[in-house]
């Protein structure tokens, strides 16, 4: 894992993102905070059950450790769909401290603005990110799986092609924690999602039947194929292939903790 830690937070980072130092991105864990319990201890969300002015403060001290002000940041209400929506300074501030001021219905933010830290909350869900360094934008997609199977990766890519002019051959984007292939139960509804995406011949390279019913399904490595089918080149993709289920004393699992658990945070921005 490539993971950094600095005044007691620990926050994975990317190799192909460290070449730019304009670029800030990271995902944090779950270690450095001041929440307790089931939240323990890096908890970046309002939506828990959580004390809202701890969250406040674990915030304060993610952002002050990549030097960024939590004021700068835009967050939104996620709610596993495709809506993807371009900021700016102007958005600023929203859902920096409670949850009703985030962007409603969303989990797609790009900007090509200095300054607008993008933010996006995990517990297994697959954070993607992504960032063009010819015309100098961002992009920050949740690819929880119903996300996934509505191609939020190559909807993400389309919006900064539309918003900046950003070419997909230029694009660097990574794959973040989340929950992995040997980790992620679902059901025939998954399946046939999935199999409406990409055919019946290639989805079956992306599951495993476990009986009854049941299958393991890989939704790094098809976030991944769907980067391919947008033109991304493949050797611009970085899969951390991090599992945050069989992590879970480093990263919050939603599945593992059935329900109740803290969110870990992507950041990006430029500087």
């Amino acid at each position: 894992m490539n993971i950094e830690e600095k005044n007691g937070i620990q926050y994975v980072t990317f190799a192909q993102f460290k070449k730019y130092p304009e670029l800030v991105a990271a995902v944090s864990t779950r270690a450095g905070g001041v929440s307790d319990g089931a939240f323990s201890s890096l908890n970046m969300s309002f939506s828990t059950e959580d004390m809202p002015e701890r969250v406040i403060e674990n915030r304060r001290r993610y952002f002050a450790v990549l030097r960024l002000d939590p004021k700068d940041s835009v967050g939104c209400n996620q709610v596993h769909g495709v809506n993807i929506v371009r900021v700016g300074k102007r958005d600023c501030g929203k859902g920096a401290s409670s949850r009703e001021t985030a962007i409603s219905a969303c989990d797609g933010l790009v900007t090509n603005e200095k300054g607008v830290a993008l933010t996006m909350n995990f517990a297994d869900c697959t954070p993607l990110l992504f960032f063009d360094p010819v015309r100098y934008a961002i992009g920050l997609a949740h690819g929880g799986w119903r996300g996934t199977a509505g191609n939020i990766a190559g909807r993400t890519v389309g919006e900064m092609h539309t918003a900046f002019g950003s070419e997909p051959a230029d694009i660097i984007a990574a794959v973040g924690p989340a929950i992995g292939p040997d980790r992620f139960e679902v059901g025939a509804e998954v399946i046939a999602a999935f199999t409406e995406l990409f055919g019946s011949a290639e989805v079956r390279e992306l599951y495993r039947p476990i009986g009854e019913g049941k299958y393991l399904y890989d939704l790094w490595e098809t976030n991944r194929r769907l980067m391919l089918r947008a033109v991304l080149k493949e050797e611009h993709i970085e899969c951390t292939r991090i599992c945050t289920h069989t992590h879970a004393d480093i990263f919050f699992s939603y599945r593992r903790e059935k329900g109740k658990t803290g969110r870990h945070m992507a950041v990006m921005a430029l500087r």
